[in-house]
Order: structure tokens, then C-alpha cells, then sequence
């Protein structure tokens, strides 16, 4: 039997490596016939094959060391995206797409996704969010309190510091190109040239706002924790709060397909849904318990994504399982439009990819 005994000496004795069955727990080196003694290390030889004992010196020994092959390594960091990359969320605008991740991650494409560009802004952001605007403004918005601009798709990017202490959750910009940011506290922070000057505003409540969507200018919905759903009709001057949703749910993201049907996604596979504006809800579960992200319409379907790479479609009556083909390990975070019938989604683990739609849509794989 090939078994072999090393004991290593440090300024507690001596301690085994790989233990013998009966071998004694304090040895000395005269105890050995046949040892090996190497940088305070024994080597019992006296039950060992010699190319034990050679392979285990060789271990020891710097000299037999074999060259180390980094080609992957250096292909890995030649590569714009990379499995380690944590990407949170992605926007469009025409072919421009941009996602942004953790440690200030920026990934860039100017034809519809078919090559990206990376960036890495040096103070390593964490992006949470990103929205794109009308004129082609790209707003990405950073848990440190931080707005980041765009007006050339990406390339560079300059940074607008919000004036509240209080952490921000979501970012969008309305069709008039005013900027949007909710968070803690009940805070709304307003930007109406561009993320160059900002206002907040709070309901004075401990409550998290999760998401904000607007239609047109003047309508809007912010939804938040403990079933909270705020409303606006002037442009955000004034807020109604409406009836909270069942259960103190928690929106994780909010989709209206028009001011009066929408969805809000949240926890344990389960989405509520409202054909009045809010002011009734129905619960939908997806049939899973995974948590629910971000949801979006393209040409016409409603999808969500969620946890262990989960996507799902809105069948009109129900939410069904899309089969996407892909191995998504860990999460699907993000989900947005692209044109020519097709949609991207993205995630920890490197994961940005371009779906068809049509595909995602065909009744045999859904």
C-alpha cells in the first residue's frame, strides 16, 4: 500500500501533513529509519514508493516546478466581458446599448450588441441602475449616492453627486428628458438639465421606493415597500398616495403597460397585477419560488426575469416558463428592448446575451 507520513516542525512541535493510520502525533526525526529531511519537513520513506517520495520532494523543491501556462488568463482579460463580471441592469437606445455591473463596470455596444467595448470607471461605483434618455443621454445610477452621464453611448462618462444622504434604488428618465431617482426615506430626486443640478424631495416616511415608471409627462407611479404605491398627475409636483397592495409586498420592479393595467414583481415567484390603476390588485405566481427582477414589454409580450437564469412571458392569462436554451447559473437581473424583434438580458457571471424574440415566443419551446 502506498502510503506515505509527513510531519512539518514549527514553533509548536512538530504537526502532521498526511497521517498514517497508528502514526504517533509527536514524532522525532530519530524515531525514522530512512527519513528525508527537507526544510523542516519529514518525509517517511520507510513505507513510501520511491515515486512518492519523489513526487512529494518535487512539490517541495522549486526546481521542479513546471512552467506555468497563462494563456487563458490572458485571453480572459483580453475579453470585453468577462465570467466574474456582476452586470445589474441594461438600456437602449437605437442600436446603442449600455450595461453597467459592479466595480464600476461599463460595457458599451454601438450595433445592437454584436460587439461591446468595456469600461471601468477608477473609483469602482457599484451601478445599480442605468436609463437612457430621448437625445440619447445614458444615466447610470451608482449605490454611492452617484449619477453617472453619457451623451456619446457610452464612451466616456461624467459624474453628478445626488444631494441626499439617503441610498438610491432606481433611475429613469421621462419623455421629456427629465432625470428620476427613488430611494430610502420616501426620497425622489429630480434632474431637469441633464444630471447637472438636482432637487429632493421626501414623503417624510420610512418607507424604500423601488421603481419609477412615467407616461408621458404629467402621469407616473412610484412603488416601494410595505405595498406602497404613489401617484402623480401634474409632472411629479404632487404625489396621491393610493391604497397599499396586499400583504405589505415588496416590488422588487413595477411594469405599466398603460396607467391603468400593470405589474409589480416581487419575492417566491409571485407578480400583482391591476387593471384600475392600483386601486384593486390579483396575485399571479409564475409557479416557481424564485424572486422576480425586471420586467419589460417587447413587441407586445410581457417578460420577467428572476432568479436561477429564470424567464418568464405573460400568456394573457398567466405567466409561463420561457425554455431560452441558455445555462444561466446564478440570476437573470436585468431585461430590456432591443429593435429588430429582439430583447437582451443580463446577470451576474458574465451574463449578457441577445435573445430573438420570435424564438422566445414560439408556443412548442414555451
Amino acid at each position: 500500500m502506498y502510503v506515505f507520513r509527513i510531519w512539518e516542525r514549527s514553533a509548536f512541535g512538530w504537526s502532521k501533513i498526511v497521517q498514517d493510520k497508528g502514526t504517533d502525533l509527536n514524532p522525532s526525526p530519530s524515531d525514522y529509519k530512512g527519513e528525508t529531511v527537507l526544510n523542516n519537513v519529514i518525509i517517511d520513506t520507510t513505507r513510501t514508493a520511491n515515486f512518492c517520495l519523489l513526487a512529494v520532494v518535487c512539490l517541495l523543491s522549486s526546481g521542479c516546478e513546471s512552467p506555468l501556462v497563462l494563456d487563458e488568463v490572458q485571453k480572459t482579460e483580453q475579453s470585453p466581458i468577462r465570467r466574474t463580471d456582476n452586470i445589474q441592469e441594461v438600456s437602449a437606445f437605437q442600436e446603442n446599448i449600455v450595461a453597467v455591473g459592479s466595480a464600476g463596470l461599463i460595457l458599451a455596444s454601438r450595433d445592437g450588441g454584436a460587439t461591446w467595448q468595456r469600461h471601468e470607471i477608477s473609483s469602482w461605483p457599484s451601478f445599480l441602475d442605468i436609463t437612457s434618455c430621448a437625445d440619447g443621454l445614458f444615466a447610470a445610477l451608482a449605490f454611492e449616492g452617484e449619477v453617472w452621464l453619457s451623451t456619446d453611448s457610452g464612451t466616456t462618462w461624467s459624474r453628478s453627486e445626488l444631494p441626499t444622504e439617503e441610498a438610491p434604488q432606481a433611475i429613469q428618465c421621462d419623455p421629456a428628458g427629465v432625470l428620476w431617482v427613488v430611494g430610502s426615506f420616501s426620497t425622489i430626486s429630480v434632474s431637469r438639465d441633464g444630471g447637472a443640478n438636482w432637487t429632493v424631495s421626501s414623503q417624510d416616511e420610512d418607507v424604500i421606493y423601488t421603481d419609477i415608471q412615467f407616461f408621458g409627462e404629467q402621469t407616473a407611479y412610484v412603488a416601494g415597500e410595505f405595498g406602497t404605491l404613489m401617484k402623480t398627475t401634474d409632472g411629479g409636483a404632487n404625489w396621491e398616495l393610493m391604497a397599499p397592495m396586499p400583504d405589505e409586498f415588496y416590488p422588487q420592479s413595477m411594469y405599466f403597460e398603460n396607467p391603468d393595467k400593470g405589474w409589480v414583481a416581487g419575492l417566491g415567484g409571485v407578480l400583482l397585477a391591476t387593471e384600475d390603476g392600483g386601486r384593486t390588485w390579483q396575485v399571479q405566481s409564475t409557479g416557481s419560488l424564485v424572486t422576480l427582477y425586471t420586467m419589460a414589454n417587447a413587441d407586445g409580450n410581457i417578460f420577467v426575469v428572476g432568479g436561477e437564469g429564470s424567464l418568464f412571458r405573460y400568456n394573457g392569462t398567466g405567466w409561463t416558463p420561457v425554455d431560452h436554451g441558455q445555462t444561466f447559473r446564478l440570476y437573470l437581473r436585468g431585461i430590456e428592448t432591443l429593435p429588430d424583434h429582439r430583447l437582451i438580458v443580463s446577470g451576474p457571471g458574465g451574463v449578457l446575451h441577445v435573445f430573438s424574440i420570435d424564438k422566445l415566443t414560439d408556443e412548442k419551446k414555451s
